[in-house]
């Protein structure tokens, strides 16, 4: 009698084992063929790193592509796929239900984008550049400009990113985020201002920060490399007799509206970057200088320039004379205004 209830006790079990194996053979597949909405304005997708698989889950609800989250997540955990998603970019022209969904998603994708990034940006046209090819807003990435958090993790002394984000050409995946792109520009940055160029900055008697800000100011007023050192020496020399440094482009970088042609109201205006109005080095970059810049700023030319006219053609005429250079300066105004009246007249 004993013997027939322990066999009848386990023939039980494995028919409720069996039973159990139906039930979940069963779910498994009425929740992997689950459709999904693919449209054309689904048909493409960029998981971020760094996602788990419920905010996996929210992403594909706010696109409209499932309409449960939780039926997503338990298809993952019946798929054995719970920690198998991918960030990347994806193609999801020929998924049709939660089983191609997550196939799909668990093969990495991760596509590159080569973007470059010019000398002399700002910080906000460097978001703007970004946040137009990869994974992020505008407003995030300028959320970190002045984050100190981030600032003092990747080893930047500074109030801001300005000048700290390294002008090349770049390799970043689709799925990067904007904290990542910023790591890898000013790890970039790191790089490329290494050790010799620290050293010459200290044997300067400047510091980093003083040296970009000064390398920024030379990158907006250069467009011919061979002047970089001499427009360094024009600046320095006006630090060094205390004159003002006059810089247009700092004022460039506090009008809402530019670049665009100066007035002689934006001269005016209450800025400690207005360096029309305060003495020595604006409190930071005003864009981001590229290395040639940066080497100028920290070794410039031996001059007794004080004066330059930009002459038109990209180039500068420069004096240590205050009436050449205003002589220059009528000079250059003239062909200006003839250049301006021969347009109008469609010559």
């Amino acid at each position: 009698m004993k013997d027939l209830l322990t066999k009848l006790a386990k023939n039980n079990y494995v028919f409720v084992a069996i039973v159990l194996l139906v039930v979940i053979l069963s779910l498994r597949f009425i929740v992997l063929s689950i459709p999904v909405r693919i449209d054309q304005e689904n048909t493409e997708i960029t998981i971020p790193k760094g996602r788990n698989l419920s905010q996996i889950a929210e992403q594909l609800q706010e696109r409209e592509i499932i309409s449960n989250p939780n039926s997503f997540i338990l298809a993952a955990h019946l798929m054995l796929k719970s920690k198998s998603l991918k960030a990347g970019f994806f193609n999801l022209q020929k998924v049709k239900h939660y089983r191609s969904l997550i196939r799909t998603l668990s093969t990495s994708q991760v596509h590159s984008v080569r973007i470059t990034v010019p000398e002399g940006y700002q910080v906000k046209q460097i978001a703007r550049l970004l946040a137009g090819q990869l994974n992020f807003e505008y407003d995030e990435f300028m959320h970190y400009m002045n984050d100190t958090t981030v600032l003092r993790q990747l080893g930047i002394e500074s109030p801001s990113l300005e000048g700290y984000l390294f002008p090349d050409t770049y390799d970043f995946n689709d799925s990067d985020n904007s904290l990542i792109v910023i790591q890898k520009m000013v790890n970039r940055f790191h790089e490329m201002v290494d050790d010799s160029i620290r050293n010459a900055i200290r044997a300067s008697n400047r510091s980093l920060h003083e040296v970009l800000a000064l390398a920024s100011i030379v990158e907006g007023e250069c467009m011919n490399d061979n002047e970089r050192a001499l427009v360094a020496s024009v600046y320095v020399n006006r630090l060094r007799k205390r004159m003002r440094l006059e810089s247009d482009p700092t004022i460039q970088y506090i009008i809402p509206d530019g670049p665009r042609r100066l007035l002689n109201n934006d001269l005016d205006i209450d800025s400690p970057y207005n360096t029309y109005k305060k003495r020595g080095l604006p409190p930071g970059p005003i864009n981001n200088p590229g290395i040639k810049s940066i080497i100028a700023a920290t070794c410039p030319a031996k001059t007794d320039y004080l004066y330059m006219v930009a002459v038109g053609d990209g180039t500068h005429y420069f004096t240590s004379d205050y009436d050449s250079f205003l002589k220059a300066k009528r000079r250059f105004q003239h062909v200006r205004r003839k250049v301006a009246r021969d347009a109008k007249r469609g010559k």
